[in-house]
């Protein structure tokens, strides 16, 4: 079975470096740990790419079909794939209004 190659795109990176900040600002090992967290499952997409929750169009009229949802802690994931690529494309903290924040 072919590897699929993830990539973080600038927003996702962007919320990753805001998280960091904002947890860092009380505790820099808990959000160093978070980091690794979430990006130690965004990698597992490399093998499984098909395992997050698909979003169901009416419930996200703004996103093109074929993005799936990962939770990882009080974050949730969001991510498309193409091809042998996988873009992850949000991080988004579960207690924000999550269609809001897909389309910022």
């Amino acid at each position: 079975m072919s590897k699929y190659t993830v990539e973080f795109t600038r927003r996702a990176n962007m919320q990753i470096r805001s998280i960091f900040s904002y947890i860092a600002d009380d505790n820099k090992g808990a959000a160093l740990r978070m980091v690794d967290m979430l990006e130690a499952k965004a990698l597992q997409l490399e093998d499984t790419p098909f395992m997050g929750v698909p979003l169901l169009e009416e419930d996200y009229p703004l996103l093109p079909s074929g993005y799936r949802r990962l939770t990882i802690m009080s974050y949730n994931m969001y991510y498309r794939v193409e091809g042998q690529m996988v873009f992850i494309t949000h991080i988004v903290h579960h207690r924000r209004n999550q269609g809001q924040a897909l389309a910022e």
